[in-house]
């Protein structure tokens, strides 16, 4: 009889709630990481599907099998906390409606049946809050799934969850309606033992409303200012309005803006490496999104390296674009942001399936369990950067130094997945479209977007900005609670703007440079010591921006930088009058605005990118594809009306003129009209393509010295192998 007994009793402790709530959780996950985490099919992926899904799967083997216990261990861990509670709401009511405590299956089931409604709850809650971390399982796929996620944020949204789960709960402890005549008597019981519970929770309601008020010390040198620069990935400038930006937009109204600030080139990793060191992309030798190790481990000479030579304490904030500050050394003494690399994407892509641990993965301690969430563009939250950000400027402020804190915000760039209620305010409720929570950009082609997706798209954009707008607000207004607003230059800028389907320009940035959206970033600079608000329409480029900080700081600056300070404008003084440069980056995958006829095809990304075991498991550009991926880039120099494009292509060099006053959607080409425009552009953009000590001319092409190039008969042409 005893094995019978040991076993009853295994019965009875498997029929706890807690064990129940870990075995259910458990349950979900597993199936949910039963698909392979690159599937043959994937959209973000397109062709080049197959060969990563085979890589993963030789490669990373161990580590998908550790990020899965890790998982099973969350899971059982929520699980159990989920089933207690389940557990304890069982037994509330049971003693609400003064009926005995219930034991063994009687309260399992009970228990199981309250888990299963508490967890799809919080799926429920979840959904409208952050629809995007669910399109995919829900939404994407059609029928009854896609009406719960449409009824989760167009029919309750988030209040309306809360409101559901509230009543639901209510409802639950109240009993069966018969016993409902009972309640008045009830709530008369439990207001006579009031008292007693106000004052043992007294204490601490008054401790949890002093704690904020801790004052942090502010810095009192006066002439070395604080500096605050708060930057938004893919920020346009024309987005820097009152209609989707009003609290920068006020900021703007106070110091002095900048309206026409181009980048240099429009992708993330090389464009903040620009505007930290002042020097083109050219010259400081970070080209690319995938840099070699050898290209990143050297001594960059940067604003954050000379302020903290010079007795500033430095940081860098940021959500997932931000992993760039990961890879890099750019001088900062605290850099709280994600890291990148082929490790970090198979945990993020495990990650994305787990929906029923999402809610409460998709928070502080769900980020400080698995970091890796940082990294999931579809979970960029403003507003817990933002904190992460009130607690560095507190960290900084303590110190006693004068501080340099940079905030990037990734929300705006895509899928411009702004929490709720951003991602509403400004779409069409009735759209039902593939973008309706999202705008993904994969590796493949796609069906090209009709009116209403396009709408769509710019909706969730500028929903994206106001959502970060918002959370700029909160940090400003942290600046001035902790007394330090009087003596802190505050920088809004950007890394470069987003091309959304602008004059038939297609969608994102760095493929191309038709257009001012991908390159013109928004610039204003507000210094407390120079309160006279102003608006400057001289073109200024991102080379500016760590000159402008030196002078301001009185930080001594490198001979070897590109651009100038812009100091003087902030005072109303002239500043020369420069041109604009960029170039592009690598193309990605398909490039729908960018014909082959207007580029020299190269090999997908995949075949193009490596990873790098030596060195993290960084994935970076193969050494072998650089000169032909350097020598296909687009080139342009403009200023107050005229942009010219250098174009290489297998058949020559076509130079392309824009008249951007007469046509600033850049969609007419006026080359044959303006000879004389186009050569005197010409003399302003090879000096500076031949800046690049690796580059020369050779038949209307710029390429390096040591090219594998071969002249054609009549010296118009090269041909440019490109590897297979």
């Amino acid at each position: 009889m005893r094995p019978l007994y040991q076993a009853h009793q295994w019965v009875r402790a498997l029929a706890r709630p807690s064990l129940l709530g870990g075995a259910y959780l458990l349950a979900l996950t597993a199936i949910a990481s039963s698909a392979p985490i690159v599937a043959e099919g994937d959209s973000a992926l397109g062709a080049q599907a197959h060969e990563v899904s085979d890589f993963v799967t030789k490669q990373f083997g161990g580590e998908i099998r550790s990020l899965v216990i890790a998982i099973g261990a969350a899971a059982i861990a929520v699980g159990l906390a989920l089933g207690a509670l389940a557990g304890l709401l069982v037994q509330a009511r049971q003693l609400l409606a003064r009926r005995a405590r219930l034991a063994g299956w009687a309260l399992a089931w009970r228990a199981l049946v309250v888990l299963a409604v508490l967890h799809a709850w919080l799926v429920l809650d979840a959904m409208a809050r952050t629809p995007q971390l669910y399109a995919d399982a829900w939404y994407a796929r059609g029928g009854w799934r896609r009406a719960v996620e449409v009824i989760a944020t167009d029919v309750l949204g988030p209040r309306g969850a809360l409101a559901l789960g509230v009543v639901a709960l209510a409802l639950y402890l109240a009993g069966p309606p018969a016993s409902w005549r009972a309640w008045p008597r009830r709530i008369a019981d439990l207001a006579r033992r009031a008292p007693a519970a106000a004052s043992a929770i007294l204490p601490l309601a008054i401790l949890a409303v002093l704690l904020p008020f801790r004052e942090a010390r502010a810095n009192g040198d006066a002439a070395r200012p604080n500096v605050i620069v708060i930057a938004a990935d893919s920020f346009r400038a024309d987005r820097l309005t009152t209609s989707v930006a009003p609290h920068l937009s006020a900021l703007a109204a106070r110091g002095t803006r900048f309206d026409s600030a181009y980048v240099s080139l429009p992708r993330t990793f090389p464009s903040w490496v620009t505007i930290l060191t002042g020097r083109y992309p050219h010259h400081h030798g970070i080209r690319t999104m995938f840099p070699r190790w050898e290209d990143r481990a050297k001594d960059f000479d940067a604003l954050p390296e000379r302020l903290r030579k010079a007795g500033y304490a430095t940081a860098v904030v940021s959500d997932y674009a931000g992993d760039v500050f990961s890879r890099i050394d750019l001088g900062f003494d605290r850099t709280d942001v994600p890291t990148f690399d082929f490790n970090q994407l198979v945990r993020q892509r495990a990650l994305e399936r787990q929906t029923p641990l999402l809610p409460i993965l998709q928070s502080r301690l769900g980020r400080a369990l698995f970091p890796v969430l940082r990294e999931m563009n579809v979970a960029a939250d403003p507003n817990l950067l933002e904190g992460d950000a009130e607690r560095a400027l507190s960290d900084l402020s303590r110190g006693g130094k004068p501080f340099f804190l940079t905030v990037f915000f990734s929300t705006a760039h895509f899928p411009y997945a702004a929490p709720a209620p951003y991602y509403g305010r400004y779409t069409d409720p009735k759209y039902r479209g593939r973008f309706k929570y999202d705008k993904p950009v994969g590796l493949g082609p796609e069906t090209p977007p009709d009116d209403a997706d396009v709408k769509q798209v710019r909706a969730l954009y500028d929903g994206a900005i106001t959502s970060i707008d918002d959370a700029a607000a909160r940090l400003l207004a942290a600046l001035e609670d902790k007394g330090l607003a009087h003596d802190t230059i505050v920088v809004v800028t950007a890394d470069h703007g987003e091309t959304l389907f602008d004059h038939g320009h297609g969608q994102g940035h760095g493929d191309h440079l038709f257009g001012d959206e991908g390159t013109h970033v928004p610039l204003v600079i507000v210094d407390p010591r120079r309160p006279s608000p102003r608006r400057d329409a001289r073109i200024v480029r991102d080379v500016d921006l760590a000159p402008t900080l030196y002078a301001l700081t009185g930080t001594p600056a490198p001979r070897d930088r590109d651009g100038a300070s812009l100091a003087p404008a902030l005072e109303g003084k002239p500043t020369p009058d420069e041109h604009a440069f960029a170039e592009t980056e690598l193309w990605m995958g398909d490039v729908p605005a960018l014909p082959d006829e207007l580029r020299i095809p190269y090999p997908v990304l995949a075949q193009l990118t490596e990873v790098d075991t030596r060195h993290h498991d960084e994935i970076v550009l193969r050494k072998e594809v650089e000169d032909v991926t350097t020598v296909a880039r687009h080139r342009m120099v403009r200023d107050a009306r005229w942009k010219l494009l250098y174009v290489p292509t297998r058949k020559g060099v076509k130079y392309m003129l824009f008249d951007v006053l007469a046509d600033p959607g850049e969609v007419h080409d006026v080359a044959a009209a303006h000879p004389d425009v186009v050569t005197a552009m010409r003399g302003e953009l090879w000096p500076w393509m031949l800046e690049d000590a690796r580059m020369v001319e050779r038949g209307g092409y710029l390429v390096p010295r040591e090219a594998p190039v071969t002249e054609s008969a009549d010296g118009t042409a090269l041909r440019i192998e490109a590897p297979r």
